[in-house]
């Protein structure tokens, strides 16, 4: 599109700039009043003499003229040649223009040139200006500051009011051209304008008052690459509490990556379709549009996209009006959004189709997906979902859904399972679309649970945003911790809160933080490149148990409250987690309790790690015990993150919940803070056959050891008649013994001990935790000569329930949630067990389903263990049903499908097919991008793919990190999964010596990794053979 036409679009300009550009226009700035004008004005007659004389005056006065004019051309062009030289997108800094918005002598993108990536031009004038620039940075080391482009947060001078942004998507060569008019206020007077850009070719820009003053004179204009900001310098500077309109034209690419506003396709009747769409959290609103890209300012937006008319545009809020043009072009112009932040505005181009149903509230949801997946239904169940939980969330906080509308955008290719943008949230296919006659119930509560994780997002994070990142874990621990609240609305006979967070939360995240290398869930972020590494599973799931703890000892009721005047006061803007604190110490009060909630978990967000509470029996006295706190770390010959403090300086305020049980019987529990090293506690009615237990249902963020008398105790308790145990606190025991013993505080053989009263267990959460805690341990040995002595003791524990429970009948018509979850997931947990460790039966079962399944070419495979029987089969058979597996994932169109054909490729034992598949995971036609990190690491999981994938890792690591390098989650997730599992001396050297030598980021996954790595060296040299001793002398007896 050409710059007049972009012109025709602009908002009213001032009086003043409008006569400056008519000058320009005319090639003059027209005559000042004066000498002249009054010598160029008509003259009475006069005689000839007279009339020579006049001659010679008007000769003079137009040569003059003609000087003027020729000496405002070469001003007029040196002007659009400075504002040209300013621009240059990521180059050094370069002259700027003289603040008229004058285009760039290069066409734009759509006229069938993409924008060009910049390259450094030598330019007139371009000494004098590095001159400027030494002389200006010199001035700033004078002062002994960084000037403000160079300072890793922007200068706080400015705040943005609105931006009005105008965007022509061109989908045939992958490019986009934008206007963005930010209004500003100026809080203090500065001449810089400083504000994020990245990756676009700049064009204009223009400073002007809102009033009639007219336009600012810009000096010049640079990009400053190392904080990725645009920098704007003024002639002058601008007044406080004015307000500015700040115009900035620019255009750049759609990339093919996965970040900022990029491309992904599909394929619908053999052709090939593709769609635009945006990911701008945590830092990627910059790539898209200039804009002060900080959570801290929100500010109002007016979207409008162009774009062909075989396309639509979706963006936060709905379409307010749609031109259209006779060359088959559409414009939709968007309502104005509430306040919100840059990192969660979004918009995409696509020609999707969608389904719709409404709230009571009236708000509107729409599902967008592929044409023949909304044909075919597979959204149905999102859509129907989002309804009820807005609704159940709208009642839970006490405060409306903000926006008329909820768009749910499924797309082929995304970073990450979905993004929460307000209105516009956007899913990766395999985590919302849903077909019920081909997916699990595991299948079901995964889409579930990250549509109900998004919604809350609409509160916690869009709604009311943190004021910075270190507080990150304030959206996502709340997300995080309703995806279990928000499902148990949906089905409340599943126990999510109370059961399956316990396996899938807290168990899981106390691993990673169980590390020396872990980290505060608040921790402090200077610069963008630590911003990437606050969004792990510490702020995820340590955020999520934290909060969790908090309401359990506030009182479920009393901490709903607490949230909802926490939602109430800071709707539309920003909070901290000491806001947070306030409210709920405010709430509690009005119910008569007083505590100092900030002083409280103060210890448990800015410390890393956990405690893990010892509870020892005095022997001496009745009735007295010892109770004791120190940091649990996996590897105590670890050097702290932090050498000024030792792990022996941590210190918790715990709410350890205590009950005294025996062999028919349980306490009512009590509370107990415990907040020194060591403390004696009288616990009544604690008689000699009694046995405690702490951390009742495992509320706490905590482990809990006891001597070896209660452990025993314990044992004989669950032997004789577990459910005297609550089932949550049966899950807790296994999983805190087989880790207590896997960091040396137990003997190897207590965890398995526990194990044994299993074949009696008929609840699915102690199964899934003892499957959970043994899997690291299978890791650990599953290359060891002496492995088939742990894989026998296994098998023996699982066998007799394998045999009560038998396999599921096929359920092709019932609905998923007909069947009881409890039932149907215990008896799944069992199978992957016996298939895992080699139970003949569960093996012959798996190859007849799946040789049926050739032969017939119908899948009649139960669909909760096909995952299970896919990669079994895979395993067992030859490389015949490897190619009919890797043909069916190439032939199905249905997402939940296609992911587990996808990882039951690398289950094979044959090496030569696993380094095929990890070869074609990088081929992005045959593998989506966010597929291929689950390959290589199910490839690592694999015992025969381990140095395979561990080698293909180290090789390809310049093209992964290229990929993933900006990716939230991504490099960690890799750098985790492909080596979490390496065990040997040998291994842990390749690690060390790979670390010295790569070259990209990811330095804190591979310091957590290299002490992974040493602990499992560690464990192996103290350890490995005490078990194997052990399991000998058990399988003997």
């Amino acid at each position: 599109m050409a710059l007049e036409e972009k012109r025709e679009k602009r908002p009213p300009v001032t009086p003043m700039m409008i006569e400056e550009e008519a000058a320009l226009r005319n090639g003059s700035r027209g005559l000042p009043p004066g000498p002249w004008a009054e010598a160029a004005g008509p003259r009475p007659r006069t005689t000839e003499r007279h009339i020579a004389v006049h001659k010679r005056l008007v000769l003079g006065f137009a040569v003059s003229i003609l000087a003027l004019l020729a000496v405002t051309m070469v001003a007029v062009l040196l002007s659009v040649r400075f504002e040209e030289c300013g621009a240059a997108a990521d180059g050094p800094p370069r002259a700027g223009g003289n603040g008229s918005l004058s285009g760039a002598a290069r066409q734009p993108p759509g006229a069938g040139q993409p924008p060009s990536r910049p390259e450094e031009e030598v330019r007139g004038g371009e000494a004098a200006e590095e001159e400027e620039e030494e002389e200006e940075e010199e001035e700033w080391q004078r002062r002994r500051e960084p000037p403000p482009w160079a300072r890793p947060r922007l200068p706080r001078h400015l705040r943005p009011l609105h931006y009005n942004l105008m965007l022509s998507a061109f989908m045939e060569n992958f490019t986009f051209s934008g206007e963005v008019n930010v209004q500003l206020e100026v809080r203090n007077a500065s001449r810089y304008i400083v504000l994020h850009a990245h990756r676009m070719h700049i064009e204009a820009v223009r400073v002007a008052e809102d009033k009639l003053a007219g336009g600012v004179r810009v000096a010049r204009t640079f990009f400053y690459p190392q904080t990725q900001v645009f920098v704007v310098v003024l002639n002058r500077s601008l007044e406080v509490q004015r307000s500015y309109n700040l115009k900035i034209i620019y255009n750049a690419l759609i990339e093919n990556e996965l970040l900022g506003f990029f491309r992904s396709s599909y394929v619908l009747h053999g052709e090939r379709r593709f769609l635009g769409v945006t990911q701008f959290s945590p830092t990627h609103a910059r790539k898209a549009f200039p804009c002060f890209d900080e959570p801290i300012y929100k500010a109002t937006f007016k979207i409008s996209i162009r774009h062909q008319a075989t396309y639509l545009s979706l963006s936060n809020m709905p379409v307010e009006t749609s031109v259209f043009e006779e060359d088959g072009w559409v414009t939709d112009h968007f309502s104005q959004t509430p306040l919100m932040s840059t990192y969660y505005l979004a918009w995409a181009v696509c020609n999707f189709t969608y389904r719709e149903t409404v709230t009571k509230s009236g708000v509107v949801v729409r599902l967008y997906a592929r044409p023949d997946a909304i044909r075919r239904g597979s959204g149905d169940y999102a859509l129907n979902i989002t309804r009820r939980l807005i609704e159940f969330y709208e009642d839970y906080f006490k405060v409306p859904y903000s926006l008329p509308k909820l768009d749910l955008l499924a797309v082929p290719k995304h970073p990450y399972a979905a993004m929460e943008n307000w209105g516009l949230s956007v899913f990766v296919e395999q985590r919302i679309l849903l077909d019920p006659s081909i997916s699990s119930i595991l299948y079901l509560l995964d889409v579930t649970m990250v549509i109900v994780h998004e919604l809350c997002h609409q509160w916690f994070g869009d709604l009311v945003t943190p004021v910075w990142w270190e507080d990150v874990w304030l959206k996502e621990g709340f997300a995080h911790y309703f995806e279990f609240v928000g499902t148990d609305y949906l089905y409340p006979g599943w126990n999510m809160e109370k059961q399956r967070f316990l396996t899938d939360v807290l168990h899981e995240v106390m691993l990673l933080d169980g590390l020396a290398s872990s980290h505060p869930v608040s921790q402090e972020v200077q610069q963008a490149s630590d911003i990437d590494r606050v969004f792990d599973w510490i702020a995820y799931k340590k955020g999520a148990a934290l909060i969790r703890m908090l309401a359990s000892f506030m009182g479920h009721s009393v901490f709903q409250m607490g949230l909802q005047d926490y939602l109430t006061i800071h709707k539309y803007g920003n909070a901290a987690r000491n806001d947070l604190w306030n409210t709920l110490s405010k709430a509690l009060k009005r119910v008569g309790k007083s505590v100092n909630i900030q002083e409280v978990m103060d210890q448990w967000t800015l410390q890393m790690g956990y405690p893990v509470i010892t509870i020892l029996g005095n022997e001496t006295t009745d009735n007295i015990i010892v109770i004791s706190q120190e940091r649990f770390v996996y590897d105590s010959d670890t050097k702290p993150k932090d050498p000024a403090r030792g792990d022996n300086s941590y210190l918790w305020q715990i709410p350890l919940t205590i009950a005294v049980g025996n062999t028919s019987h349980i306490s009512s529990e009590a509370i107990i803070w415990v907040s020194n090293k060591s403390e004696h506690h009288r616990i009544p009615d604690l008689e000699e056959a009694s046995w405690l237990l702490g951390n009742i249902n495992q509320t706490g963020y905590f482990r809990v050891n006891y001597d070896i008398r209660n452990w025993r105790l314990l044992i004989n308790q669950l032997t004789r008649n577990h459910e005297v145990i609550s089932v949550s606190n049966r899950a807790g025991l296994i999983d805190d013994a087989f880790n207590l013993a896997r960091a040396g505080y137990l003997p190897q053989n207590i965890p398995l001990e526990i194990m044994r009263y299993l074949s009696e267990e008929k609840d699915f959460l102690p199964w899934h935790a003892a499957s959970r805690a043994l899997y690291p341990l299978d890791k650990l040995l599953d290359r060891t000569e002496n492995y088939n002595i742990f894989n026998e003791y296994i098998l023996r524990q699982v066998a007799s329930m394998y045999l009560k429970l038998g396999w599921p009948t096929n359920n092709l018509n019932k609905s998923l949630v007909q069947a009881s979850y409890q039932h149907e997931e215990l008896r799944r947990e069992v199978i992957m067990l016996a298939c895992s460790f080699g139970n003949k039966h569960c093996h012959q079962q798996a190859a007849t389903l799946i040789s049926d399944w050739i032969s017939s070419n119908r899948n009649r495979i139960p669909l909760n263990v096909r995952d299970i029987v896919y990669c079994t089969g895979v395993s067992l058979m030859d490389e015949d049903v490897w190619e009919f597996i890797w043909m069916k994932f190439h032939s199905t169109t249905a997402v939940s499908e296609k992911k587990i054909l996808l990882e039951a490729l690398t289950c094979s034992d044959d090496r030569n097919l696993l380094n095929r598949l990890l070869n074609l995971s990088l081929n992005s036609e045959v593998v989506l991008d966010q597929d291929a990190i689950d390959v290589i690491i199910h490839v690592a999981r694999n015992p025969h793919g381990r140095d395979l994938a561990w080698k293909f890792f180290r090789e390809k690591w310049k093209i992964l990190n290229a990929r993933y390098g900006e990716a939230l989650f991504m490099n960690s997730k890799l750098v985790s999964g492909v080596t979490e599992f390496l065990n040997t001396e040998g291994e842990l050297r390749e690690l060390k010596n790979f670390i010295k030598s790569y070259e990209g980021g990811a330095a804190v996954s591979f310091s957590r990794a290299v002490e992974t790595v040493e602990a499992n060296v560690r464990w192996q040299r103290l350890y490995k053979e005490e078990l194997f001793q052990w399991l000998r002398k058990s399988l003997t007896q």
